[in-house]
């Protein structure tokens, strides 16, 4: 198993299927802690068992990122259960508002 990731937090939002959930798979090889976001609770329980059939550890959040609360709560989770968030990658469908959104409101202070 690679490390380059080793004790890393990544968020993988359209992690359910397709390039997110590989992203997914892939993260957990390198050493990352995974957490999974996305719509589809039963495909996002299946990515979750692929990460650690791959020998790595996560969870899955539903949540849709286009809106800004799901997002919120989405990195509330994420902090709650690994301490901290150190990266993410949003995969094509989640160019939607809410992660920009919640992105700029961190940015400025205004929440």
């Amino acid at each position: 198993m690679a490390t380059e990731l080793q004790g890393k937090i990544a968020l993988i939002t359209g992690g359910t299927s397709g390039i997110g959930r590989d992203s997914a798979v892939l993260f957990a090889k390198a050493g990352a802690k995974v957490v999974v976001a996305g719509r589809r609770e039963i495909e996002g329980k299946e990515a979750v068992e692929l990460i650690r059939a791959a020998g790595g550890d996560g969870f899955f959040v539903k949540a849709d990122v286009s809106k800004a609360s799901d997002v919120e709560a989405l990195v509330q989770k994420t902090v709650e259960k690994f301490g901290r968030l150190d990266l993410a990658s949003t995969t094509p469908a989640s160019k939607a508002c809410g992660f920009r959104s919640f992105s700029k409101r961190k940015k400025t202070g205004i929440a």
